[in-house]
């Protein structure tokens, strides 16, 4: 691959009290509760008992001073009959981005600017950015990248923010701060020494908002230190796909250095709809690597991709809307020949149960295990024949309306579902 734009970005000086961003960490994690205003953490969803008036019926009719099951207060109910646990969340933030490490540890984002780790019985804070945040993603438990920046008004473009999160356990992590061109929305990465991130304005899309590509291939070479320049490289550059494709990019995903996914949308020339644009990072066919088109084909030519994951470098899967009637879909996409080229199959709004841009989120192992979760707390399975509701509500009274914007896991029974006052955990229903 071609060597990426010089010209790396520079390490934010940190003024203790007094900078922006607020990077003062703690020795070991903190909960939340202590930290964020409101002493009492998001409540847990109740069940409803059973009404007063028949419960006291019942006594009645039984003699008067019988005690029954109903008067013996019961504990909240947390998971639903399928698995899906419902934890709190702190301060009802509306959570962004979600990453675990296979072993137990997992970590998300809010656009309140908080970093938060779950610790298996809670979430409880990392860090606080003083910045929204968009993306979090790691290539080990004390190895972690997180990103996102500033919302703008008008016609702002201001600069984002990437935090390094690095230490000697999960609950010891101190997080460094990394000056970024524009808002980072999303953070994935091969290895520890292979990160990707993509950079631009949260809402809008504009033809003349910068946008930009990022690639972190490791700290920096040792420089000089009487250079004027020593210790403020980081190791970021910018790609030259930004300028080879430009786009609105939005998200960063793959499965291996050979197999990068970005998605994103054109804005046009003149008029309101944007066009989608998939690139794929692999090989050239001469022993290097390059990136292109592999854009799913539809019936209209506005649509915007948006959303998407590898299952492995022949088998994919990218979600999006049609732009002239925001009706969701998603497209599967299969290769014979190690991803040189894909056959891409479209599951349209009717066939998914998504309407009016709701899908936001996706994760699965492979085309026929794929997760779905959009608006109003709306999560469906597809097994490869068909698609699942899923039971995640904790009764048939009150159903699970927040939004869900991402989603991670390691299989059927570690999936997490994060979004507005929202972070559910798949379990599995025998081990409740």
């Amino acid at each position: 691959m071609s060597s990426g734009i010089r010209g790396y970005l520079r390490v934010v000086a940190l003024a203790s009290g007094s900078a922006s961003i607020a990077v003062a960490c703690a020795e070991a994690d903190v909960s939340i509760g202590s930290v964020l205003d409101g002493e009492d953490a998001a409540p847990t969803v109740q069940v409803p008992g059973e009404d007063a008036a028949s419960a006291e019926d019942a006594s009645a009719d039984a003699g008067g001073d019988v005690t029954t099951a109903a008067d013996v207060e019961q504990p909240a109910r947390t998971c639903s009959d399928e698995g899906w646990c419902h934890t709190i969340v702190p301060d009802a933030q509306t959570l962004r981005d979600v990453w675990g490490d296979g072993a137990g540890g997992v970590w998300t984002v809010s656009e309140q600017g908080n970093i938060l780790r779950w610790d298996g019985a809670a979430w409880v804070q990392s860090h606080a950015a003083g910045v929204p945040l968009y993306a979090i993603w790691g290539s080990s438990p004390t190895d972690l990248w997180a990103g996102g920046g500033t919302r703008t008004t008008g016609t702002q473009v201001l600069p984002g923010v990437l935090l390094h999160g690095t230490g000697s356990s999960p609950a010891t992590i101190e997080w460094t701060v990394v000056a970024a061109p524009v808002t980072i929305r999303s953070i994935w990465g091969a290895s520890a020494t292979d990160v990707w991130a993509v950079a631009s304005v949260t809402h809008r899309v504009n033809r003349v908002d910068r946008s930009v590509v990022l690639h972190y291939a490791g700290p920096p070479a040792a420089v000089d230190p009487d250079d004027s320049d020593a210790g403020v490289t980081t190791g970021w550059e910018i790609d030259p796909v930004s300028a080879d494709f430009p786009a609105h990019f939005e998200k960063v995903w793959g499965t291996s250095a050979d197999d990068v996914w970005i998605a994103g949308r054109v804005p046009p020339p003149s008029g309101s709809n944007a066009t989608g644009q998939v690139l794929q990072l692999a090989s050239d066919g001469d022993g290097g690597l390059a990136w292109r088109r592999n854009q799913p084909q539809t019936v209209v030519t506005a649509r915007a991709d948006l959303n998407g994951l590898s299952f492995t470098k022949s088998s994919a899967a990218v979600v999006g809307f049609h732009g002239d009637t925001s009706s969701p879909y998603l497209h599967t996409g299969i290769g014979d020949d190690d991803g040189a080229t894909f056959t891409w199959t479209l599951q349209t709004a009717a066939a998914t149960g998504f309407a009016n841009n709701a899908m936001t989120a996706i994760w699965g192992t492979s085309p026929n295990d794929i997760w779905i979760a959009g608006q109003r707390g709306r999560l469906r399975h597809w097994d490869g024949t068909g698609w699942r509701v899923a039971a995640v509500a904790l009764d048939d009274v009150m159903p699970v309306q927040k939004a869900v914007h991402a989603m991670w896991g390691t299989g059927p029974n570690d999936i997490w579902a994060v979004g507005a006052d929202i972070a559910l955990r798949k379990v599995d229903p025998s081990s409740m």
